[in-house]
């Protein structure tokens, strides 16, 4: 599976919606440059307010692998 820009945001988007509260600059920036994925991946990472799920452990690698 290759992960396009679409199904990046799609992704990102999912991830701040679940792990954070009102961060919706973040998805904003993942529309505008799917080169700050490494920036967003870290703030949720640092702000979330619950550990990962397994199945979300799995998305984040697989963003990793394909954007980072």
């Amino acid at each position: 599976m290759i992960m396009d820009e679409k199904k990046l945001t799609e992704y990102i988007r999912y991830l701040v919606d679940k792990y954070l509260v009102e961060r919706d600059d973040l998805v904003d920036l993942i529309m505008q440059d799917t080169d700050s994925t490494k920036y967003i991946l870290s703030e949720i990472s640092k702000y979330k307010k619950k550990d990962y799920d397994k199945e979300d452990t799995d998305l984040i690698k697989d963003i990793s692998f394909f954007y980072l």
